[in-house]
């Protein structure tokens, strides 16, 4: 039975699905599957979307299955990895649990559950935004796609028509920024989600490109922390002196200006285009400012 309900709960997880498609993936019959939900008051059927469904986007438990793929890839996250300590010790404790109490974790893992199963559902949903120095807003927004960088999270959205502006428009939104999320409606004729490519500026579809050339000490930087697997990066050539030339897409222009300082002078930007020209012109007043809060001392 608890195999069974796990199951469940894991294709329940990834969309809505009927009684009929959960008795072929669990192999029993219909019957013994609306008899096994019936033990479970997490789930609901809906006629109008015709499957099964999560009553709440925060179920009581989750399977560790889908909690292992969803942060597998991101424990540098000091809070995920507080979570997963705890998860770790209530499986050295209770054996035979396969499930966990979502209860037991914390907001940011709750958020990031609440929002993949909104995107697999197609749910429509209402939150509280609060952006830099600006008063909480309340949006309803379509979820597209989570997306990290480093250890933070980004949520990549398309504002409703229910929306009072924006409508149609495309952001990205900080997940510590992100607050009660509610379902206003499941989307029976629509896909939410989306696999972009991009960053905390938004997707990479109309990204700027600059060529760079890199030094070999950080061509061999780059190369052993596998960042040209990254897709801001692009590797073009390699010198026998170890010079790597590489494209870098960007969103906004300080994501340049923020490498190339920080390796400065072991990186430099190729093209003599007007953008950089821009980008150096920022980089040269930026250093001339720096040298000139020393002059205070």
């Amino acid at each position: 039975m608890q195999n069974r309900i796990m199951k469940i709960y894991n294709h329940l997880f990834l969309g809505i699905y009927s009684k009929e498609y959960l008795s072929k993936k669990c192999e029993v019959t219909t019957k013994t599957i609306e008899n096994t939900i019936k033990k479970c008051d997490d789930i609901i059927y809906s006629k109008r979307l015709g499957g099964y469904h999560f009553k709440a986007l925060m179920p009581k438990q989750i399977s560790y299955h889908n909690y292992f793929y969803l942060f597998k890839d991101n424990l540098s996250n000091p809070i995920l990895k507080k979570d997963m300590l705890t998860i770790t010790s209530q499986l050295n404790s209770e054996t035979d649990k396969i499930m966990i109490d979502t209860t037991i974790l914390s907001n940011l893992s709750k958020k990031i559950i609440q929002l993949n199963i909104a995107i697999n559902h197609n749910a429509l949903v209402r939150i509280s935004y609060r952006g830099n120095n600006k008063p909480k807003e309340s949006k309803y927004i379509q979820p597209n796609q989570i997306v990290t960088i480093g250890s933070i999270y980004y949520l990549y959205i398309t504002y409703d028509e229910k929306n009072k502006k924006d409508i149609g428009g495309k952001r990205q939104l900080a997940f510590n920024s992100i607050e009660d999320i509610e379902v206003i409606e499941y989307k029976k004729d629509k896909i939410f989600k989306t696999d972009e490519k991009g960053n905390s500026f938004g997707s990479f579809d109309n990204a700027s490109i600059i060529t760079l050339k890199l030094n070999s000490s950080v061509s061999h930087f780059f190369k052993r922390e596998g960042l040209f697997q990254n897709p801001n990066y692009k590797f073009l050539s390699e010198d026998s002196e170890g010079i790597i030339e590489m494209e870098m897409r960007y969103n906004n222009k300080i994501e340049v200006i923020k490498l190339v300082q920080k390796w400065m002078p072991e990186i430099k930007v190729v093209n003599n285009s007007i953008r950089a020209k821009d980008i150096l012109d920022d980089i040269t007043i930026n250093y001339q400012k720096f040298l000139d809060s020393y002059k205070l001392f």
